[in-house]
């Protein structure tokens, strides 16, 4: 054979292209690669902002997320490091009482260890400062008896009036069900997928984010916000707008205005699968309704917060259907980032009344109980020092006088949230007990005006308020005790209360 032949050079030059092209691909038998030392080229890949007709976009970097770690030290010196009440809070007029004065069925339970995590989000909450540039982040996650910002709505507006704050919160880009926080419409081409009830398989992915839910916009979209006439007076100024992207593969476009905001043009930078992208922008602090136009290709939003960059933060997250077994499903690493770029001090998670239907018996709602105490196990995981607080369902349905009970195994459910709870180090508030007890959805059905609907299951506005103001009744008794051991009188709490 003759090698300087044109053929045999063109066979053999053809076979060294394709070897060096495989090189970076080889394994060795433990799977280890070998990657060519070679540099790496740029290739300049397509963004939405080069289809845009728009010259005057202003470029934003991604967002530096921080992630919280577990100070134990700062946890435990809580109440040992000298501290000045804040006097002159504003305060509801229920607010009267200690753990020592309040009925024993709104009392929460748990050990010392989650009590002294409730204590040092009282701390935090004490020095917050209207010079602040970060507002404390209170999540409340529950199923659809949250619905429509029912008891999250009570709460965020007494806190808020005592510690700070304006504004509902996150809210989602796409709201199915309707809100007092806040009234939403939408013009082109969006849809909503969940991670909780029927799951929408063809996102590809599970990084939904908090709300376990995002909205994608295909090319574009219009988002109208206007503050809710019959809402809390809070609710209705927003100091700031930020937007939560995910996966944006080739960027996009962000133009914010309303009434007294001027126009405000973004670039949202391309980002992969995974990746949390938070943008904030300052608005006017007054009444008045918003404009987000969004440009993009299957832009992700997973969510929008509406409010200020001081006090707190009360978002109202419900997932109709769910169990509240979701969260460790979610993709773990972009939760994480959602998490922890906010100041997180307590988790509130209200649960259980959407297994009262299938659990029939005891040791399925104890497989119930691990299940769900495995979700307080990763929240003590992944926000230390945060207060997990777990609501109990209501009661529901005939639980009394009836051989034919509506939910037999409610009261087992209930007692197995308890005891994983608080085994997991979060405190436990029975809602059926501050209720009444059995047989109390019954009579809240019957009273004028009605407390519950006739469904024996859900709280009608009315219902929800005194829920929601008992909470507050409950948080309060232990806040005032929290002052009273700061101040010196100590008042020792026992494990079961």
């Amino acid at each position: 054979m003759k090698f300087h032949e044109p053929r045999t050079s063109t066979l053999f030059l053809f076979i060294l292209v394709i070897a060096l092209y495989l090189v970076p691909y080889l394994e060795d038998e433990y799977g280890n690669r070998y990657i060519a030392e070679v540099e790496e080229a740029q290739e300049e890949i397509p963004v939405w902002a080069d289809f845009s007709a728009s010259d005057e976009i202003d470029s934003i970097p991604p967002p530096i997320i921080k992630v919280t770690e577990e100070d134990p030290i700062a946890r435990d010196s809580a109440i040992s490091k000298a501290i000045e009440i804040k006097p002159g809070l504003w305060a509801p007029d229920y607010d009267t009482c200690t753990v020592r004065d309040i009925a024993p069925s709104n009392l929460f339970s748990g050990s010392q260890e989650a009590r002294d995590r409730l204590y040092f989000f009282f701390e935090n909450l004490n020095e917050l400062s209207p010079n602040d540039t970060e507002p404390i982040h209170v999540f409340h996650f529950g199923d659809s008896q949250i619905e429509g910002d029912r008891i999250t709505g009570r709460l965020r507006s007494s806190w808020q009036k005592t510690w700070g704050g304006s504004g509902p919160g996150l809210i989602p880009a796409l709201q199915p069900i309707p809100s007092l926080a806040i009234r939403q419409k939408y013009v082109g081409n969006i849809k909503r997928h969940t991670r909780f009830g029927k799951r929408d398989t063809t996102l590809g992915h599970n990084n939904y984010g908090a709300m376990a839910a995002l909205s994608v916009i295909q090319d574009s979209a219009t988002l109208l916000l206007h503050p809710h006439p019959m809402g809390f007076r809070k609710n209705k100024t927003w100091h700031e707008i930020e937007m939560l992207f995910g996966s944006v593969p080739m960027g996009g476009d962000l133009i914010i205005y309303g009434e007294s905001t001027d126009s405000i043009s973004i670039n949202i930078p391309p980002s992969a699968d995974g990746t949390h992208i938070s943008m904030k922008v300052e608005l006017a602090g007054i009444k008045e309704d918003l404009v987000l136009k969004i440009e993009g290709y299957k832009v992700e939003v997973t969510g929008i917060r509406l409010g200020s960059s001081q006090g707190v933060q009360i978002h109202n997250i419900p997932m109709r259907g769910s169990s509240g077994t979701i969260f460790t499903k979610l993709g773990s690493g972009h939760f994480s980032d959602f998490i922890n770029g906010w100041d997180v001090g307590m988790v509130i998670l209200q649960y259980g009344g959407n297994t009262a239907p299938y659990v029939k018996t005891i040791e399925s709602a104890e497989r119930y109980g691990k299940r769900f105490g495995r979700q307080v196990r990763f929240f003590r995981a992944l926000i230390p020092d945060a207060s997990i607080i777990v609501i109990g369902p209501s009661d529901m349905g005939e639980t009394m006088d009836s051989t034919n009970l509506t939910f037999p195994m409610l009261g087992e459910i209930r007692r197995a949230l308890k005891e994983e709870t608080i085994k997991e180090g979060g405190l436990f508030w029975d809602l059926s007990e501050a209720m009444g007890g059995p047989g109390t959805m019954v009579e809240w059905s019957s009273v004028s005006p009605k407390l519950a609907s006739p469904d024996l299951v859900h709280f009608t506005p009315k219902g929800a308020k005194i829920i929601g103001e008992k909470l507050d009744m409950a948080f309060r008794a232990e806040y005032r005790t929290w002052e009273n051991m700061i101040r010196g009188s100590v008042v020792e709490i026992s494990e079961d209360e």
